[in-house]
Formats: C-alpha cells, structure tokens, sequence
C-alpha cells in the first residue's frame, strides 16, 4: 500500500546536508549596502531554480547548491528588512527560509522560521501573509508529529484566507486542510476542504498547487476506497476509485502541460496503484461470495467448527511473498540511494517498518519480525497521543489495527497470553477509554457539562453536513448539484466558525475540557482479578480477515482459541441473525432463523463452553459481533438460549469496563421515571416500577416532560427510566435521539451529542425504554458512537437500552420484571429474569419481543 497522503509533496525530500549560516557572508551583505529585494528575489529564483529540477527530474542532490545559496541570500535580506523595520518584506523572506527547512525536511527548524513569520506577518497587519505563514506552519507541524497544533492553524489560516485577498494562499490553506484530514483519517472533513478548494480553482494559476491539489484530491477517494471490505457495498468502492483515478488524472496532466516529467511519472505509479487495488476488492468480493455460500459453514453440531491453538498465520502464494520482497527492495534501493547522494530520511515510518517485519515473518523469522512489529506499534502509539481530540483519536486508529494484531497473533503462538492481549486491548476502544478517563478531569461544573455538550452537537452537526456534501460531490450527476453544494459549503462554513469561537470560549472559561490524557490498557492479570472478585467470566473476542480469535478470562484460568470464521461468512450470519429479529416487526407472523442462531452459538461460544464456571457472561465483542444479541443464540445441544441459562452483559473493551464502578443498588437507588403518555403502556410501565421505590422517586407520567426537565431532573437520581421514543440515525449517530415535549426554542429532540452533558451521577443507572437505544456505529477498532458512548462519558456505569424497535407490551413486561427482581438481585440477573418472564408468554415466544434489552457494565 502507499505511504500517507503527507508524503506526496514530492519535492520535500530528506536533505541530511545543513547549510551553514556564517556570519562572514552576512556581515558583507550589510557593509556593502546591499538591496535587501534584490537579495530576496534572487534568493526566491533560486529555490524556484531548485524546485523545477526536482519536479522534472526528481534529483534533489545535483542543484543542492542553490538552496544553500538562497539560504544566505534570504537570511540577509530578512536581516536587512528587520533593520529597516520593514516587516512585510522580512516576513516573505522568513516564509521563505521556512519553505527551504521544508524542503530539506527539517520540520523543527520550519516551524520556528514560519513561527516568526507569522508574528511578523501580524505586525505588519498582512492578513495575506498570516494566511501562508499559518498554512505552512500547519504543514510542518502535521509532518512533525503535531497535530493538534497543525490542526488550529490549519483551521485559523482557513478563516483568514477567506478573506485575505490572495486566492492562492487561500488555496493552499483549503488544501493543507484537507491533506491534514487525510492523514487524521476524517476523510468526509477532507472532502469538504478539498471542494471548497476547486471551488476557486479558475482563479488559480499556479500549476503546482492545482497538481498537489488533485492528488491529495485522489488520495481522499483512495483512502476511503481501502476501508472497503465485506460489509460494503461493491458499487460505491469502485466509485470511490474511479473518482480517485480522475483526480489522479488531472493531476498528472497538470504534470505533464508544465513539463514535470517526475511528477507526471509519479501520478502514473498513483494510477497503477488504483487499479491494483481495484483488482484487489473485485477479487476479494468474489471470495467472499464464494465463502458465503459454502456448506462447511453452516455447522449443525460442535465437531463442524474448525477450532485449532495455531495462530501462525497461512502460508502466502509466491504473488504475495514477491510483492512483500519487492517492497522492501524498492525502500532499501531508495534508501541506499539517499545515503549515496549525501541525503538522509530523518523520520521513521510505521509502514516501512511494518512491512520488514512482514517479511521477516514470511521467512518464518518470527523472533526477528517482532521487534519491527512493536516499533511500527510505538510509532504509531506516538502519533496517537499527539492527538488532542477524541474523534481524531478514533478515526486515525480505523486502518491501523492490523499493526497490533500481527505481534500479537505471533505472541499467542508462543503462549505469551498477557503480551497478546495487551497487543489486542492497545488497539481497541481507546479514544472512548481516554474520554472516560478524562472525565473526571474535566466535568466539574454544569457549565462545563453544558459547554462540552454544546462542543459535540457543533462537531457532529458539522461532520453530518460534511457526510452529504463529500456524498454530492463524489456522485455521477454531481454537476446538477451545483447549488445545493454551495449551500452545504455555505452552511459548514458557517457552523464551523460558530465551532472557532465556543473553542475559544472554552480556553478562556473552561480550559481543561481541552485535556485529553491517554488511557493506560488493562492487563490480562487485572482482568483475570476483575473477573475473580466480580465472579463472572469474560469471552472476549477480536475478529480477522479469516478468523475469530476468542478468548475465555476467568478468575482461575485463561484459554484463547482461532475459529475458522471468514470475516465475510461472519458478516453475513450477523446480517441475517438481525433481518430475522427484527422481522415481526414488519410481519407479525416472521419466523426466527433459529439455523444461524445455532450456528453463532456453534462458532461464538461453544468452543470454550466447558470452561464457564460462573452464570455471568461478560461479553467484549468487536465489528459485527456488536451487532448480536448474544442472549438470542440458541445451544443446539439442549436447545436453550445464551441469555435463558446464564446472565449476559456487554462492555466495548476491557479497559473501557475497568474505568465502570460497581455494579448499581437497585435496590435502595433513588428513582427518575418519566414517560411519554402517548405510548401505549409506557404510563402503567413507569408507575408500576415507581410503586418499587416509595418515597425515593419521582414519576413523571401524566405529561410529557421536556428535554430541560430530564437535564434538570437527572442529577438528584441515581436510578434514570426513561420510556420515551427514541430513533438511531445510522448516518451520524451522534443525532440519534430520544424525543421530550417540543418548546419553544428547541424541537424537544434530546441527541447523543448532547448527552455528554447530562450531569449523571457516578454508579449510575440509565435504563431507555426505548426504540434502538443500544444501536451504535461500531468501527474496526472497537469505538462505538452512539448513545452509550454518551452516557458513560456523563456519568453512567450500567446501561440498559435496546438494539430495535420494540413492542410496547413485551418491553413493559420485560422492565417490570427487572426492577422487580433487582430488589434482591444484580442488574444481570435481573435481565436474565426479565427475557424469561417475556419468553414465557406465548405470544412472545419470538426473540424479537424478549432479546432486544442488553445490559452495558459489570
């Protein structure tokens, strides 16, 4: 695969060589009266001089010289405009010196040329100059490793440059946004920047930033098209592609019409990618279809499941193998070829040192592979941290855990257990760990609560308007949307400078919500501890390509096994487990799929069924599993249910459940109630269970409350039962919601973003009944976005919400019960309890009515 969208500026290669600054020259400058404009201008023609031979030939070694020569030229004719107070001219020339640190990959000394040049720049009120300054400063800090401060510069030059009256440094100011959100992996926030660039690209002459821009125009489409797998739909990946090929395109004419030979040689190799990578997606569907539709995955008894303790992974055909060494060959002769023209790539990179480790491993040097393989993890632990927000956190992790699970899947061959799942826990749920952690650091006030609540709804209001706009602007009629793309670019425009003054509102009047510390991940020790002192087992779960790894943790003992299970068959059965759950939904008289239900028992938890000592089963599930209710898997054995024989509950990772308290006092809690007197049984449900906590709750049934009742109410109670409608928005769960009494100013929608504020109290429990509560957007690296992410950032420690639409009287059957029994009974039994009472009725008897409530926490 191709190295990050960064590293596609060609021309800023790694010069090892620094030119030295001596005093002699300058001092020479100076005593014979030289013209500081004439030294800057022959200064800039240099580089120039420098860049097109670069750019044609791509040798940056042969005319070396020139850079070092405009190096001396610039630095005295910024010393002679600072003498002269003039600094306008002192700051193009401190840009400049800025862009030759740049080129020579010198990201340290960049940012302090530019750094200067931006307090010049403002000194002498050129809103123009602040605009590069910022720009390139941005630039040099996302090469650097710092990306926060990358991204408020970025975001500052974008506001600026606006305005600023230089299309061409606006230009590059959208365009370094874009290539910032590339790399961080927010590639919808990319498209936006990039759009908004073309937008002005008419009045745009210089050849080069049109070339960069459309092929970091085509690295945004080739990035997204990567994330294609089983679960996409094979239209939009070849979509995807072909637009990042028209980019690529462009570009490489662009190229070609001002004679950069290397350039356009260089968009040729990007084409080449493309349609490898095309074939590559085309042939793995194929196989995937394949998969699907062979019988050995259809198990009807445990000895079906091939279940082996060999975690070595499958022998690779010679293509592969050819293609790993070709790689490594072609970066050890680029390499050599640096060190013999004197120059030096002062940056590692996590690919490069991957793939050595893959080829290590491909010739069976285990012992050898794993070294590179942890220092890819540490480089890549390195850029994370470096991330200040939790959504750049998450999105930058999506493509990267195939990282941790290489050294991990060679530790578990060498029954290194607590090396692997430290490998396994680093890679998944992390930013949501952070967040948790964060917590108490940063919500101590209802202001802050409300400021940060006001952040998420700002950012995923934000981010929804992005998801259209990058879906207009990537769809075949997008010329017939012109207006309506204006509008969106209008629009996030707009949002996202209301965005830039609540942040600055935030550093002057709640400065730690901008603290994001990093999460320690557990060990499999303390999990084992957990495990013991909570009485209760862990299967925990990591899905590959062509395997489920599953692990049992119990207080006593850990075992971990590799299922055979493709990740497209995995897909597949938990599609349709779910069309046949939510079937009665539409059809009263929908049969449940009780073949791939028996069949996900077979593959889940059969396997290490003998070794579940307690009756509470702890569920870590990842990608799809997410999706499943475990409790509505059926033992072909004895033809009872996963949630009937033992009490099921479900956390996002194991650091993730560390960070949750004990489990909630059902018994002695205190009581908010509400309902909406609309529904059908949602009055009686409320005051049924209030009856249960008499003089220790407050009902709220016989109007309906609004969304600033339920956030004024919440903080006296530790026990929150809202029967209300809810509605997942799988687009942007962020905007999923629970619906309270309209008012005036507000349509009563209560979203996940704003949840975040709601001044939970700690160890307590929210329990929505309600329509698709638990549903949440589940990525590859274990982050769930929705509302449970919400409410455990709030305060919340046990969760109980539902995975579909439900039926009002099998959900006012189901809560009853559970508050009832949880009077002498914790919060998991209490559910098991809860699903039988609702099973038991004949009229549902379809898991549909009695699996759709799981319970989040210990």
């Amino acid at each position: 695969m191709k190295s990050g969208p960064a590293t596609r500026r060609l021309f800023h290669v790694a010069l090892s060589c620094v030119f030295a600054l001596c005093a002699a020259p300058l001092q020479g400058y100076a005593q014979a009266n030289a013209d500081p404009a004439q030294l800057q201008n022959s200064g800039i023609a240099r580089i120039d001089h420098w860049l097109n031979n670069v750019r044609t030939t791509g040798d940056p070694a042969s005319t070396r010289n020139e850079l070092a020569a405009a190096q001396i030229e610039l630095q005295a004719s910024y010393l002679l405009f600072s003498q002269r107070q003039e600094p306008a001219r002192a700051a193009w020339s401190a840009i400049k010196l800025g862009d030759i640190q740049r080129y020579l990959n010198q990201w340290a000394r960049a940012v302090s040329e530019y750094q200067v040049a931006l307090q010049l720049a403002e000194l002498a009120n050129r809103p123009d100059y602040q605009t590069k300054a910022l720009s390139e400063l941005a630039f040099s800090e996302m090469n650097a490793g710092s990306m926060d401060a990358a991204a408020d510069h970025v975001a500052e030059a974008v506001r600026l440059g606006a305005n600023c009256g230089n299309d061409a440094f606006y230009f590059d100011a959208l365009d370094t946004a874009a290539e910032l959100e590339t790399k961080r992996g927010n590639l919808t926030a990319a498209g936006d920047y990039f759009n908004r660039a073309l937008a002005i690209k008419d009045r745009i002459t210089d050849k080069q930033q049109l070339y960069l821009a459309y092929a970091n125009g085509g690295d945004i489409y080739y990035q997204d098209a990567r994330g294609c797998d089983a679960r996409q739909d094979p239209d939009v990946c070849n979509q995807l592609l072909q637009l990042a090929r028209d980019n690529y395109r462009k570009a490489k004419a662009i190229a070609q019409e001002a004679g950069y030979g290397y350039l356009a040689s260089a968009m040729q190799n990007f084409l080449g990618d493309a349609d490898t990578l095309a074939g590559t997606i085309q042939n793995e569907q194929k196989h995937n279809q394949t998969l699907a539709a062979m019988s050995m995955f259809n198990p009807t008894q445990p000895k079906d499941v091939l279940v082996t303790e060999d975690f070595a992974p499958g022998a690779l055909n010679a293509q592969t193998v050819a293609a790993m060494e070709n790689l490594v060959r072609q970066m050890q002769d680029w390499l050599a070829r640096m060190q013999q023209q004197g120059l030096t790539v002062r940056n590692l990179n996590p690919d490069d040192v991957w793939i050595q480790g893959s080829l290590a491993e491909m010739k069976g040097e285990s012992n050898a592979a794993l070294p590179k393989y942890r220092q890819a993890v540490e480089l890549l632990e390195q850029d994370r941290r470096n991330l200040r927000d939790p959504q750049a956190r998450s999105a930058f992790m999506e493509d990267k855990i195939g990282y941790y699970y290489s050294p991990a899947l060679i530790l578990l061959g060498q029954k290194r257990y607590a090396e692997a799942f430290a490998l396994f826990e680093e890679s998944r749920s992390r930013a949501m760990a952070d967040m948790l952690v964060s917590r108490p650091l940063n919500l101590g006030s209802t202001k802050e609560r409300t400021l940060f609540s006001d952040l998420q709804s700002q950012r995923t209001a934000i981010a929804a308007l992005q998801g259209k706009l990058f879906n207009l602007t990537g769809a075949a009629d997008r010329d017939q949307n012109g207006k309506q793309i204006a509008d969106l670019e209008a629009q996030i425009a707009g949002l996202q400078e209301k965005y830039r003054l609540l942040e600055a509102r935030i550093a002057r009047e709640a400065p730690k919500l901008n603290e994001l510390t990093s999460s320690k991940p557990v060990t499999l020790d303390s999990v084992q501890r957990a495990a013991a002192q909570g009485r209760y087992d862990v299967l925990y779960y990591v899905v590959t390509e062509t395997n489920v790894i599953l692990w049992h943790i119990g207080g006593a003992d850990v075992e971990v096994k590799k299922i055979f299970l493709p990740h497209a068959v995995l897909a597949a059965k938990a599609a349709a487990l779910h069309d046949s759950l939510v079937a009665p939904r539409d059809s009263p008289d929908a049969a449940f799929n009780d073949d791939v239900s028996r069949q996900l028992y077979l593959y889940l938890v059969q396997p290490v069924a003998t070794f579940i000592k307690s009756r509470h089963l702890l569920i870590i599930p990842q990608d799809e599993l997410t999706s499943i209710p475990f409790q509505a898997l059926e033992n072909p054995v004895d033809g009872k249910y996963v949630g009937e024989s033992l009490d099921i509950s479900y956390a996002p990772s194991a650091t993730v459940l560390a960070t949750l308290e004990t489990k909630p006092n059902l018994k002695n809690g205190r009581l908010l109630a509400v309902a909406d007197p609309e529904i059908h049984d949602a009055s009686e449900e409320v005051n049924a269970i209030g009856a249960l906590y008499p003089g220790r709750s407050k009902v709220a049934a016989q109007e309906q409350a609004s969304k600033a009742d339920i956030q004024t109410w919440v903080g006296g109670f530790d026990l929150i039962h809202l029967s209300v409608h809810g509605k997942f928005n799988p687009s942007d769960p962020l905007l999923s919601y629970l619906q309270f009494k309209p008012g005036p100013s507000d349509d009563g929608r209560l979203t996940a973003a704003e949840m975040f504020g709601l001044p939970l109290r700690n160890n307590s429990l929210v329990v929505l009944s309600a329509c698709e509560t638990g549903k949440a957007q589940a990525t590859h690296s274990g982050e769930l976005v929705g509302m449970v992410r919400s409410l455990l950032y709030a305060g919340a420690d046990t969760l109980v919400l539902s995975s579909w639409e439900v039926n009002a009287e099998s959900t006012k059957l189901w809560m009853e019960t559970f508050y009832r029994e949880g009077q002498t009974r914790e919060p998991a039994e209490a559910a098991r309890l809860a699903l039988i009472a609702v099973k038991s009725n004949p009229a549902f008897r379809h898991p549909f009515f009695w699996a759709p409530f799981a319970l989040t926490g210990k």
